[in-house]
């Protein structure tokens, strides 16, 4: 990722969290510790959380017991996580790294996450790989590694040319519109966000960010995990455990093993 991937998230950082309050994350953490404790009852297990936003996540998934570490190529977010855990007083380490420069982290982790599809954000397979290499490097030996990301199948068939989302709290309130198009030769998502954001029903700025995604395939997707050593366990839609993935899925989480 390159300094325009970062940039893309400094003036979002303040307020994504707002924009996201309606998310169940400490329900998100249930799911994945359902997925871990289906292949490791071992205690105290350490977890990377990859691509880990301002780390509710991650703090979450403490409160259950994990050993957290968290990774962010945004730094303004990172920022913000380490301000959380000291509030919460809990023991996460942060790390302001991309997917393509996670192999910088010391240590070993029993498991890595990767959510929210964040792995979208890769856009080309090169990435793609670098950062499958990385997570093979810093997984321990049968390290597990969860991860979701975009159905091709769902995005082709059903993705919104325009939808709109507003969130507010106290005094303050954002306005956010996205664009969208994408290319089915490439596979590339193109998604463009408007932001108005107001304090005491005032507006104070606007600003746009540019968003450049890409979608995966199931079949495309275990093609390059095993191009990468990385065994694929089981997949399932994401929050749905027990559930079957139809065409119209559009969030498919994995399990895969080192």
């Amino acid at each position: 990722m390159t300094n325009k991937t970062k940039s893309r998230f400094s003036k979002y950082a303040p307020f994504y969290d707002l924009l996201y309050e309606d998310k169940d994350y400490g329900a998100e953490a249930y799911f994945i510790s359902d997925l871990i404790k289906d292949l490791k009852n071992d205690k105290k297990l350490t977890l990377l959380d990859a691509g880990c936003g301002t780390g509710i996540h991650a703090i979450e998934l403490s409160k259950l017991g994990y050993i957290l570490e968290g990774s962010d190529i945004s730094g303004e977010m990172i920022e913000i996580a380490r301000e959380k855990v000291k509030k919460a007083n809990i023991s996460v380490k942060f790390h302001n790294e991309s997917f393509q420069t996670l192999n910088k982290i010391k240590g070993r982790f029993d498991v890595i996450l990767c959510m929210f599809s964040s792995i979208n954000y890769l856009t080309s397979l090169g990435d793609l790989d670098i950062f499958f290499q990385n997570v093979f490097s810093l997984l321990k030996k049968d390290g597990i590694f969860i991860f979701d990301f975009w159905n091709g199948e769902a995005v082709e068939k059903g993705f919104s040319k325009v939808r709109t989302k507003s969130a507010e709290n106290n005094s303050m309130k954002i306005n956010r519109k996205s664009e969208t198009s994408i290319d089915t030769e490439t596979q590339e998502v193109f998604l463009k966000f408007y932001f108005d954001l107001y304090e005491n029903n005032s507006l104070i700025d606007s600003f746009a960010e540019n968003h450049h995604l890409r979608y995966f395939f199931i079949q495309e997707m275990k093609n390059i995990l095993s191009k990468n050593n990385l065994n694929f366990l089981f997949s399932c839609p994401f929050m749905e455990r027990k559930s079957k993935i139809f065409s119209d899925t559009w969030n498919i989480s994995f399990v895969v093993k080192k």
